[in-house]
């Protein structure tokens, strides 16, 4: 039996790697294709990952090379896989503690203040999952993609909903409904993508046009009249409300933002006239927008389901 050198051991690996791949990429696929969402949607990109606030996903990437020290192509496949997940996840917590929270903080400015929250995001983002990019329905071997060096390429996610539970403040919310009487029947849970049909003429949600106006998305934004009072905000929606549905929705597109689930049926679209905050993320109205606002949601109601569309350049 002819003996294998290294050199030769690591051509097989490289080999292997190559025909059992689907997909064969010629650089950096996250570079040259984006990360396949809507062209719509609101997202930021950070180095090897980014946020998107609209369908709330933070994602990032990682590269494993194939170890010198491989004895058989198996091993080299799983120790690449390997390093390129310990990649990914170093790189998908740096996106996560890029995220805007509010005006004024983001998700390091909270870990710096608070050393629970920072445990608690790294344990969050440790639990990470392979994002499905053949859409299968699941993160698995097919999910990964071997690039012309025969090193390895994977993609790790988080939704924004396991950041919210952790980074938003604990009290200065709406107050949660009353419990039910002992034998009275349960309220219906609120749902944001299935709406009851709304009553004629009654208004189903907000839209805010930002556009032009140089607004970042966050995840906790607020709407404020031209004195800096609250028209929008979290006295307006309970704290489990924001962190299951978010507080609002982002679009580049306003026929897209009208057929939203969040506000679907008859919106009521309004335009801001600036921003607010360290993080440009707060918008502002105009006095006669807010007596609008006000005014529809009296009898809509929209604003307690953080039934909100924002547009963004």
């Amino acid at each position: 039996m002819k003996k294998l050198t290294l050199s030769s051991l690591l051509s097989v690996c490289a080999n292997r790697l190559r025909l059992g791949s689907l997909l064969l990429v010629l650089g950096s696929s996250l570079a040259g294709q984006g990360w396949g969402w809507g062209t719509n949607d609101a997202v930021q990109q950070v180095d090897n990952g980014a946020m998107n606030y609209s369908n709330g996903f933070v994602v990032a990437t990682g590269i494993g090379a194939i170890s010198p020290l491989a004895q058989n192509p198996g091993m080299a496949r799983a120790t690449a896989v390997r390093a390129a997940k310990v990649d990914a996840m170093r790189n998908l917590l740096e996106a996560v503690m890029a995220v805007t929270v509010s005006s004024e903080t983001t998700v390091r400015g909270a870990a710096i203040e608070n050393d629970v929250v920072k445990t608690s995001v790294e344990g969050m983002v440790k639990g990470a999952r392979m994002r499905d990019i053949d859409g299968d329905g699941r993160g698995s071997s097919s999910d990964i993609r071997y690039l012309s060096d025969t090193s390895i390429e994977i993609e790790m996610e988080v939704h924004m909903s396991g950041i919210s539970s952790i980074v938003l403040p604990p009290a200065g919310y709406a107050a949660a409904p009353a419990p039910a009487a002992p034998g009275a029947p349960a309220p219906a849970a609120p749902t944001a993508a299935a709406p009851a049909a709304p009553r004629p003429g009654t208004v189903t949600g907000l839209i805010v046009d930002a556009r032009g106006l140089g607004l970042r998305p966050a995840m906790s934004p607020k709407i404020v009249d031209q004195n800096g009072g609250i028209v929008y905000g979290p006295g307006n929606f309970t704290r489990e409300y924001a962190v299951k549905f978010g507080v609002a929705g982002y679009s580049k597109n306003l026929e897209q933002a009208q057929q939203n689930p969040r506000v679907t049926g008859n919106p009521l679209v309004v335009k801001g006239i600036g921003v607010q905050g360290a993080n440009k993320t707060d918008l502002v109205l105009a006095a006669s927008d807010v007596s609008r606002v006000k005014g529809a949601d009296s009898s809509g109601q929209f604003l307690g389901n953080c039934k909100v569309m924002i547009l963004i350049d």
